[in-house]
């Protein structure tokens, strides 16, 4: 379950790599290639909600796997694109995947790790939460190192390969899904309890400065900073994975019952007054550098929290996938 969020993730990761590479290939602008990387968390943003109460009765670990085998489906088809438009195309059948990766992948994670206990649940939900980082860094790293034998599309093609036999595993050794998951969805009331909502919008502003900063990080290294493709692409992975650290240090304050809304706050509210630093007309690299691995690393302690908080917030099953 885990690899199958890490594998959506990688797709944030993969075009802000190959963006300095794609953009003058389909003549693409900055802002063209920007909405072609946001275009993955639309469908999150506009029908999440949705998607989960219907992933919850189609059957959640189905639902995981073709998101998966979506998500794989997206890359072929850019690898293949020859020009914006069918690009574009093959970024919204991987907004689809993601969609059904994120509605449904957490929501079995907690069903499968409750048996074992609420501080199971709670760790396996921490584990969970460094997928963006970890899945980011792997994509941004490897599609900058792939895209030096085998080009952007070759790079993409490698990734959807990938995809398939991820989609393959996840068939043969994923979780079976919940008969009575349905149900409990069904029987939810339609709102959500008042923490959980503030959590969840809390967890929406850090993720809208969050995978902007990782997103456009390769592009400015390059254009501005003077960095070449493989260096940037592994500078922004570096910065990516240091939200585990994050994650650690969270881990740390759940084991000591350290104030969690305290934590929350500061983790969520000093990121965007740092990233000033980062994004300039002409950024000084080391302090650039150090400024995204910090934000990051509050990064990973924030979402580390409310990923963990979860299970407890949630008055029932059916809100989780709400």
């Amino acid at each position: 379950l885990y690899l199958c969020g890490l594998y959506a993730a990688v797709q944030l990761g993969k075009l802000s790599a190959l963006a300095p590479l794609i953009s003058p290939a389909l003549a693409l602008s900055l802002t063209a290639m920007a909405v072609a990387i946001s275009l993955l968390e639309v469908g999150g943003a506009l029908l999440g909600s949705v998607a989960g109460r219907l992933a919850d009765r189609a059957g959640l670990a189905a639902v995981a796997r073709g998101g998966v085998l979506a998500l794989a489906s997206g890359g072929a088809m850019q690898a293949l694109a020859p020009s914006a438009p069918l690009l574009f195309a093959g970024r919204l059948v991987e907004a689809a995947g993601y969609l059904a990766v994120m509605v449904s992948t957490p929501v079995l994670i907690v069903r499968v790790s409750a048996p074992h206990g609420p501080r199971t649940q709670a760790l396996a939900m921490t584990l969970w939460s460094t997928f963006v980082p970890v899945g980011l860094a792997l994509g941004a790293w490897g599609s900058a190192t792939l895209a030096g034998p085998l080009g952007w599309r070759g790079a993409i093609a490698a990734w959807a390969l990938a995809g398939l036999l991820l989609a393959i595993a996840a068939a043969v050794c994923g979780p079976s899904t919940s008969s009575h998951a349905a149900a409990a969805t069904a029987a939810a009331p339609a709102r959500l309890p008042s923490q959980l909502r503030n959590m969840v919008l809390g967890f929406g502003a850090f993720a809208a400065f969050e995978v902007g900063l990782l997103s456009l990080l390769p592009m400015l290294l390059v254009q501005q900073a003077g960095l070449d493709t493989g260096a940037a692409g592994g500078w922004t992975a570096l910065a990516s994975v240091s939200a585990v650290g994050g994650s650690a240090i969270a881990s740390l304050l759940l084991y000591r019952g350290a104030s969690v809304r305290s934590a929350c706050l500061f983790a969520l509210g000093l990121p965007p007054l740092l990233m000033f630093g980062v994004f300039t007309p002409a950024p000084t690299l080391p302090w650039a550098l150090v400024l995204v691995v910090l934000v990051n690393v509050l990064g990973g302690v924030f979402a580390s929290l409310v990923f963990a908080r979860l299970p407890r917030l949630a008055s029932d099953a059916g809100a989780l996938v709400r």
